[in-house]
């Protein structure tokens, strides 16, 4: 047996991990729906899974160790989501707060211990862990009721930045000194040299080395998971280095994202660490609860120390305010924001028990603070914001003539307000300014409080909305964003868009809540003309961009969990956009996959796969829209790349030809009906036969193949009849083609009669017409003779198949059972996305004699129309592919499609009927 270190075996420590995730992704999905933040609920769910109440999950050295990763990784994402040049620029207010709000709780909290008793390094230990703030918490309240834009939000939001490194200052300092034995000042002025030499040096060279170290990484690494991995190992080689300063790991982790956030590479190693990040942080918030003996929560003495350091905590933080003295916005808002520990005060917490420092006792008492304050802070928060909200709402609601210039003017690089709009006007004035934030270096104060103070006053949407819209998808950038994020004014008015980014925000370990409005599609779909030539080129070529930038934006906001389809009709509908333009963004975004399947199929290229797609897109404007798509969506091979760029050629090939865009036809089914007209010489029935031929039939079959075939269709025969003409094609090789009524199996019936007959099928096309007539075309060639196989009678010569005995055998198989036997061997893909229309459902299994009636009865059994087949052999190995719908005319469900495979790989009997059962056996018999 394999011992895991700690004495537990790999089995136990297995199941430890396996109850810590699910425990922690039930607490979230708790928090989130009962509103409160998931770091509460996740320490809440450490104490119940652990030794103190249900027992499942004891402390153990494996958990500790993937709890540090956690923590590191949240210190990592700490520092990408800062931007030094934001910590510059944070105001005299916000540092007045800062700094007002670490002094107060931590003063506060010394004294209070050495009231209390405690020593100096454990009253120093508890103050510093009062001072920290998350910002998490907070953003998250102000981001929910679109205040961000708000004066208080800035101020401490802003606070919170200069908190932040305050804090990661304060605990390397008081972990060195309650670490280190005794303290004089020259051990403390020395402490805080090395704490604030570590943070200047790895800053300074982390930002100048680590943006040119990853670019080179995105450019030369191959496999997907390099940069993320080399992050990852960045990021742990910084905490090696603080651990080897005697400083502690995190403020190494910290150090590495803020070297990292200057890196161009920086959106993508969120993006890809953001799974790992769910997997460890986690661990550590409940190894915290973990760790708690619960019924240290029922002691009145830590009771009475936690509701001291309770009262303390409040009250520092209210004195922050203090700082926004001669500031504008409302002191109380500003107070409450700095109120919840979080995530921070929990590192404190942790490394205080984890060294000695803190007691059990005490250790309780302050998780209890922690917890308390976390909770406390958002309902305190929506109350007071929603009061302010009326209140400047109805102040905003009244406007001021609009200057000569527009609402805008822009100062010294800010984009500021010429007057102040009425509030119908905000719209118009927020996408003009985010525009312009492009060029602008940062919004005005009073642009911001404007926006603001509208709080929840309805944005009526108009066709002006549309194209400033419009015009910042493709012009703004992250300033343009994240000031709409700000503000929340795209969100008022875009109900849709708001749903979206309630789910981006209920990420509990996003703790920018200005990053949420992030369109990384959008961005990918810009950034192209800049990287790639054959992309610029069909970029260029794009009239009117606005659909393409839409279905990015679609796309951006469903995600991987929401159905796009429904939603790009939704955002069309309150865009209020044209029928045209409303058709291209749905079939942009539905037709997602489309280009990208065609390059991977093999076939691909040939005329039989292109013109469908063509004549489904129809203009060259969405042909290069859905290619520029592709592009963006995701990375592609050499290959794939390269037949990609074929396909656009094709495809514009097609619908740029006159012959396809005049007056008199407007696409490939238009103008090759036309030719098949013309052929059919003025026979009524005929042409009428030809106007009401599936699409799908038309743009497989060339003119001349489709005037012949409804000639011959004409008139329909009769109930269990069938026509039958067969012409050669090739040395060994007939097209055979069946006319008869629709029944259902009329493919497998047919098939299994060819294969009766010694032929093998080499192609087939199926099309069905609404009076039920039905054509069926094969090319067939027939074998050497296999005399066990086959028998003699049912050939009249070697020369060709007699059409005569073809028509009896198929009028007979009308009224046989549909049978086939088990193909085990079989292997089933289905593809959505390779066509407009149909299903395409792709069997592949070892050449038999009889294996397209073996493949179709099972297609017949599961109920799936077969509108075409085409069936290649290579090297003793049949890929038949094959175009499907369900019986009205629909792609295949996932229902459908799991019955298709069923009845493919576990053959196909009758159910009912003695005698029924008894024709099936002779028939499988034939199959040997």
């Amino acid at each position: 047996m394999f011992l895991a270190s700690g004495g537990g075996t790999v089995t136990t420590i297995l199941l430890d991990i396996l109850i810590v995730l699910v425990a922690a992704k039930v607490a979230a999905e708790f928090a989130e729906r009962v509103g409160i933040p998931a770091v509460a609920a996740e320490i809440v769910a450490g104490i119940l899974v652990g030794p103190s109440v249900l027992g499942l999950v004891a402390e153990n050295d494996v958990l500790l160790v993937l709890g540090e990763i956690g923590v590191i990784l949240l210190l990592l994402e700490v520092g990408m989501e800062m931007d030094l040049r934001e910590l510059r620029a944070v105001g005299r207010a916000s540092s007045t707060v800062a700094v007002i709000g670490v002094v107060g709780p931590m003063a506060l909290g010394y004294v209070a211990m050495q009231v209390l008793g405690e020593s100096t390094n454990t009253a120093l230990f508890m103050g510093a862990a009062l001072a920290a703030t998350s910002v998490g918490v907070t953003a998250r309240v102000f981001s929910d009721l679109r205040a961000l834009g708000t004066v208080e939000a800035r101020t401490v939001l802003g606070a919170a930045v200069v908190d932040d490194v305050l804090g990661l200052l304060i605990l390397t300092v008081v972990v060195r000194i309650v670490t280190g034995g005794s303290v004089s000042v020259l051990s403390v002025a020395s402490i805080i040299a090395v704490a604030v030499g570590f943070l200047v040096i790895t800053t300074v060279l982390g930002s100048r080395f680590a943006p040119s170290l990853f670019r080179a990484v995105h450019r030369y690494a191959r496999s997907p998971g390099t940069l993320v991995a080399l992050a990852l190992a960045f990021s742990l080689l910084f905490a090696e280095f603080a651990s080897a300063a005697k400083l502690a790991p995190i403020v190494g982790a910290f150090v590495a994202g803020l070297a990292l956030s200057r890196s161009e590479q920086r959106e993508r190693i969120q993006r890809e660490l953001a799974p790992v990040g769910h997997l460890f942080v986690p661990v550590f918030f409940l190894g915290i609860g973990i760790n708690v003996d619960v019924s240290s929560f029922a002691e009145p003495e830590v009771l009475g120390i936690a509701g001291v350091l309770l009262v303390l905590a409040i009250i520092g933080k209210l004195l922050s305010a203090l700082g926004g003295i001669g500031a504008r916005g409302d002191k109380w808002l500003m107070g409450f924001g700095m109120i919840p520990r979080g995530e921070v005060g929990l590192i404190f917490a942790t490394i205080g028990l984890s060294s000695g420092v803190l007691t059990d006792d005490l250790y309780a008492a302050l998780l209890l603070v922690v917890i308390v304050t976390t909770v406390l802070a958002p309902p305190l928060l929506k109350a007071r914001l929603r009061t302010i909200q009326r209140r400047r709402g109805v102040e905003a609601a009244s406007g001021e003539a609009m200057p000569a210039g527009g609402w805008l003017r822009v100062d010294d690089g800010t984009v500021e307000l010429a007057a102040h709009p009425p509030a119908e006007a905000a719209l118009r004035v927020a996408f003009d300014a985010a525009t312009a934030l492009e060029a602008a270096r940062a919004p005005g104060e009073d642009l911001l409080d404007w926006l603001g103070g509208l709080g929840d006053t309805v944005l009526p949407w108009d066709a002006d909305a549309t194209r400033r819209l419009v015009t910042v998808l493709e012009f703004g950038g992250d300033r343009s964003w994240r000031f709409l994020e700000r503000t929340g004014v795209l969100e008022r008015a875009l109900p849709e868009l708001a749903e979206a980014l309630r789910l981006r925000r209920a990420d509990p370990y996003l703790l920018d809540a200005g990053q949420t409005l992030r369109f990384e599609l959008v961005e990918r779909v810009r950034e192209l003309p800049r990287e790639d030539e054959v992309a610029a080129r069909a970029w260029s070529r794009i009239e009117e961009p606005s659909a393409l930038l839409l279905a990015a934006l679609v796309l951006d906001t469903a995600g991987p969990d929401v159905d796009s389809v429904p939603l790009a009709r939704a955002f069309a509908a309150r865009l209020g956009l044209a029928p045209e333009e409303q058709r291209a963004l749905v079939t942009l975004v539905d037709d997602q996959g489309l280009l990208r399947a065609l390059a991977m199929r093999a076939d691909g290229l040939s005329e039989e796969a292109v013109l469908p797609a063509a004549s489904h897109l129809a203009t060259s404007e969405l042909v290069r829209s859905l290619y520029v798509l592709s592009v963006a969506l995701a990375p592609l091979d050499a290959v794939e790349r390269r037949r990609l760029d074929e396909i656009l050629g094709l495809l514009l090939n097609v619908v740029e030809q006159d012959a396809l865009t005049g007056p008199d036809a407007r696409s490939v089914v238009d103008l090759r009906r036309s030719e098949a007209i013309a052929l059919a010489r003025g026979r009524r029935r005929v042409v009428e036969r030809i106007e009401h031929a599936p699409r799908g039939y038309v743009l497989a079959q060339d003119a001349e193949a489709i005037a012949r075939q409804a000639a011959r269709i004409e008139p329909p025969p009769g109930r269990a009849q069938a026509r039958v003409s067969v012409d050669p094609v090739g040395p060994g090789r007939w097209r055979i083609e069946v006319v008869s009524r629709d029944v259902p199996g009329l493919l497998a019936r047919v098939a299994g009669v060819l294969a009766d007959h010694g032929l093998d099928v080499l192609e087939a096309t199926v099309a069905t017409w609404g009076d039920g007539a039905a054509l069926e075309s094969f090319t067939v060639e027939r074998p050497p003779l296999d005399p066990p196989r086959l028998d003699p009678d049912a050939l009249t010569d070697m020369g060709g198949p007699d059409a005569a005995a073809l028509e009896a055998s198929i009028g007979a198989a009308f009224s046989a059972p549909l049978v086939s036997p088990p193909n085990p061997d079989a292997e089933v893909a289905f593809d959505d996305a390779a066509s407009p229309w149909y299903t395409v459902c792709e069997v592949r299994s070892p050449d038999r004699r009889g294996l397209l009636h073996m493949i179709t009865v099972g297609l017949a059994a599961a109920g799936a129309s077969v509108h075409s087949a085409r069936l290649v052999t290579l090297d003793g190995q049949a890929v038949d592919r094959f175009e499907l719908t369900d019986a009205d005319g629909r792609k295949l469900t996932r229902e459908a499609k799991a019955a298709v495979r069923a009845a493919l790989l576990d053959g196909v009997m009758p159910t009912r009927g003695r005698r029924a059962r008894r024709r099936a056996a002779a028939a499988l018999a034939a199959f040997g």
